[in-house]
């Protein structure tokens, strides 16, 4: 039997443009599409309350759940996917940067790489942009167990070259989100230094 590590979750909306002034911590969800952020967030809530599909880039709108009246969940659109006009794209950067750079109670980004396909382009030059912009993150490595032990391997040694704190996870098998929500429960507390979690 799953865990649940939260037990009230509503989900608030889907927005073009994510309100950012919440009374609330909020910890934001994002990475190339088909990179499991549905699944993920999913099994951490322990609910499918994110839609999972076959077609890459579904998710569209910035959605937002409210978790245990505690905190809010933000899944941001996947970026990445080719199929998508370059028109399309520049409408979504700019509400999502805007959301993510004044957002007043934003917690920690979690940005999700697929192990087996490990750090690619896109996913580099958003971090970097999260870097410049000192927004505090942590790398999700999903699908690890569609991964074999070279891929998982490559990808960490990508990811420890940049220096930032990772955390591996299956949603199909549940592996790293225990981790996952215990440290989303400690940085909802105002005074949580990430470099202390370990």
């Amino acid at each position: 039997m799953k865990q649940a590590y939260f037990k009230k979750v509503k989900f608030v909306g889907s927005f073009l443009e994510a309100p950012t002034r919440l009374e609330l911590p909020q910890f934001v969800f994002c990475g190339r599409s088909n990179v499991g952020k549905s699944s993920l967030i999913n099994a951490i809530l322990n609910q499918k309350i994110a839609k999972v599909s076959k077609t890459p880039g579904k998710t569209t709108t910035i959605n937002v759940f409210l978790v245990d009246e505690k905190f809010y969940l933000v899944d941001l659109p996947g970026y990445g996917f080719a199929k998508r006009s370059k028109s399309m794209v520049n409408a979504w950067q700019k509400p999502i940067e805007n959301y993510l750079l004044n957002a007043n109670m934003l917690r920690l980004i979690f940005l999700l790489i697929d192990t087996k396909i490990s750090i690619m382009p896109s996913d580099e030059i958003f971090l970097n942009w999260l870097k410049y912009n000192n927004l505090s993150t942590v790398i999700v490595l999903t699908k690890i167990d569609k991964a074999s032990q070279s891929h998982l391997s490559k990808t960490k040694k990508a990811i420890e070259t940049l220096n930032i704190k990772y955390i591996k996870t299956s949603s199909t098998y549940h592996k790293g989100i225990d981790k996952l929500a215990q440290l989303i429960e400690q940085a909802c507390d105002i005074s949580f230094n990430l470099s202390l979690f370990s």
